[in-house]
């Protein structure tokens, strides 16, 4: 069966657009290539540019090498490193193409200069290692990205001109598609490493505001602790999408939870006798004070929205919102149960802590009501577990 190349480039580039992960990518490459030129194996080097060095990302195939991810590399004074970046010296021919049986040709001549003889041999020594029959660079402008390396046609013949093509248009297409990936990694990883040291910026401020109430020393670190226990009995009986993201999540707006009470007085918050009117006018904003804060973080839009909504009620009388049933985000849900249940068993100064047993009646009492259904029930399951 005869293959449309042009059509498989096109397929090829729809999906490089839609992957911003080198990884991803380049595994998607050599798929490409070992099913449409039906190769012994294929392989790429990416240039490392903390390690200085092109290092063999990925090499799949029925035959040939097959090595772990990283473990060679090869530095940028190597013979086939060295063929594709000085090309003009190096290259005897007139296209882009590194091909073994023209190196084996060009060493049999007579007449050669010995400099580049000598050179030719080191390159064909290299290309023997790697079983390769055909490298092709991957350029950025002039920027030497990677080398595609490949091993035998299966069928035992030579590449035919159109599977040349291909792969010399497949690898300009690649070469955006790498770059651009790159691009978009940089700029994750910096904004995990801005997004890490804001939330530690953040903890740091939470652990202020429990300083500031004396009476609620720990509550933070419980209220993480029984969130994540009832998200764990929850997701046995409903089921929760993109799970390792979500308890992540989750973690994080407990722990920031109350990060708005640092524009709530301390007075208030140390107050001896029960809280008038007024006082808790003040109390309620403090969920909007904490989305103000975190808001300059788009990453965050989950996590602020379970910090401003967790004193929601399922009946919709709760705050800020007045948000009622499943409107209510269920990390909010999850987290007022948590901060509920932290709260009754913790001792105030106008009012003694309850017994687990009356706190789990209490609870159970207002679930449909102040609470979600499924999150009393499956704070009651780890209640029974003794988890809580």
């Amino acid at each position: 069966m005869r293959i449309s190349y042009r059509k498989e480039l096109e397929k090829a580039a729809r999906q490089m657009i839609l992957i911003h992960r080198t990884e991803t990518l380049i595994k998607l490459i050599i798929r490409t290539i070992i099913k449409n030129l039906r190769v012994s194996h294929a392989g790429i080097f990416l240039f490392d540019k903390n390690k200085e060095s092109y290092i063999l990302t990925i090499s799949r195939g029925k035959q040939g090498i097959k090595i772990p991810s990283g473990l060679v590399k090869i530095s940028k004074d190597s013979p086939l490193v060295k063929y594709f970046l000085y090309n003009k010296y190096y290259n005897q021919w007139s296209d882009d193409f590194l091909l073994l049986k023209r190196i084996k040709r060009f060493l049999r001549r007579k007449k050669t200069d010995e400099k580049l003889k000598e050179f030719f041999q080191r390159l064909l020594y290299q290309l023997f290692i790697y079983k390769v029959e055909v490298a092709l660079p991957i350029f950025f402008r002039e920027e030497l990205l990677g080398i595609f390396i490949l091993g035998r046609k299966l069928n035992g013949k030579s590449f035919p001109a159109e599977e040349l093509a291909f792969l010399s248009i497949l690898s300009s297409d690649v070469a955006m598609a790498i770059r651009n990936a790159s691009l978009f990694e940089d700029l994750r990883i910096q904004l995990e490493k801005n997004q890490a040291l804001f939330i530690q910026t953040i903890t740091a401020l939470a652990q202020a505001i429990e300083a500031k109430d004396k009476y609620t020393k720990g509550h933070t670190e419980r209220v993480v602790t029984f969130s994540l226990k009832i998200a764990q009995e929850l997701k046995k009986i409903k089921k929760i999408k993109n799970w390792e993201k979500f308890e992540n999540n989750l973690k994080i707006a407990a722990l920031l939870h109350d990060i708005g009470k640092i524009g709530v007085p301390e007075k208030i918050l140390n107050k001896k006798r029960p809280l008038t009117n007024k006082d808790w006018a003040l109390i309620r904003i403090h969920p909007l004070i904490g989305e103000e804060i975190l808001s300059p973080i788009k990453d965050l839009k989950e996590i602020i929205l379970a910090v401003k909504h967790h004193h929601e009620r399922y009946d919709g009388k709760g705050y800020p919102s007045q948000l009622e049933g499943k409107k209510i985000p269920l990390m909010a849900a999850i987290i007022s149960v948590a901060d509920a249940y932290d709260a009754m068993t913790t001792e105030r100064p106008y009012r003694k802590a309850l017994t687990r047993s009356e706190t789990k009646e209490e609870i159970s009492k207002n679930s449909g009501t102040q609470f979600h259904p499924l999150v009393v029930k499956a704070f009651l399951n780890a209640f029974n577990k003794e988890e809580l």
